[in-house]
């Protein structure tokens, strides 16, 4: 029963709702048809009577036409700059988040890539940089060892804190 009610209720509104647009629509176009008559029966009258009477309805009609249309362009072109701000300001928020995203998605990326190269035992660019600096100093250190024992057997105290010292 409550239901019934209910949808009773709500189809009454609805055809309230419905019965206030066409009443609205219809006055709207009782308005629109007496404009219409009205610009008839200025026109009939002022051709009838008196064509200067016409002519000056023509030249406050375009006046006003005039004057209609400037505030409709001057109304169109705020509207138009207003959505081009809009959508500039929406294309730079998502070039902003696209950017974001593909920095975040490179990240994962190279962190799952270095994971894997990790797991197979490849070495990474510093521990290749550290081996490299280490070879570096081995060398230096040979190079210093084989350029003390060409010295003459004389120096040989020298030749000793040389190794202690790179040791």
């Amino acid at each position: 029963m409550a239901i019934k009610r209910k949808f009773r209720r709500t189809a009454r509104r609805a055809a309230t709702r419905s019965a206030a647009a066409r009443s609205s629509q219809g006055r709207l176009l009782d308005i629109v048809h007496q404009i219409w008559l009205a610009g008839l029966g200025a026109a009939y009258k002022a051709s009838q009577g008196a064509p200067r009477v016409m002519d000056d309805l023509v030249a406050e009609g375009a006046r006003v036409h005039a004057e209609a249309r400037g505030a409709t362009e001057k109304a169109l072109r705020g509207l138009i700059e207003s959505v081009q701000t809009s959508i500039t300001t929406r294309v730079g928020e998502a070039r902003g988040q696209a950017s974001e995203t593909l920095n975040n998605l490179e990240k994962i990326f190279q962190t799952r890539v270095h994971r894997a190269l990790a797991q197979l035992g490849v070495p990474s660019a510093e521990e290749v940089e550290a081996l490299g600096k280490r070879i570096d100093t081995l060398n230096a250190n040979i190079d210093r060892f084989t350029g003390s024992r060409r010295r003459p057997r004389g120096n040989a105290g020298r030749r000793t804190a040389a190794v202690t010292a790179a040791h």
